[in-house]
């Protein structure tokens, strides 16, 4: 799978916050040698990010 087949996947998967930052990870990991784990660990973690703000922004339009 390639980089564009992967992206794809992520946003049908509806995973997009780690779409959108696969290329920064994955340089970032080649630079720095980092374990997979390490890389899967920063992906889940900006996917996380992602939702926790998209969450609170809903909230915040909805309370006003």
């Amino acid at each position: 799978m390639n980089l564009t087949e992967l992206d794809h996947a992520l946003r049908k998967l509806r995973l997009s916050g780690m779409a959108d930052t696969l290329e920064t990870r994955l340089l970032e990991a080649q630079t720095e040698n980092q374990a997979p784990i390490d890389i899967v660990s920063a992906l889940v973690s900006d996917e996380l990010v992602r939702r926790q703000d998209r969450l609170l922004a809903r909230r915040i339009k909805a309370a006003r």
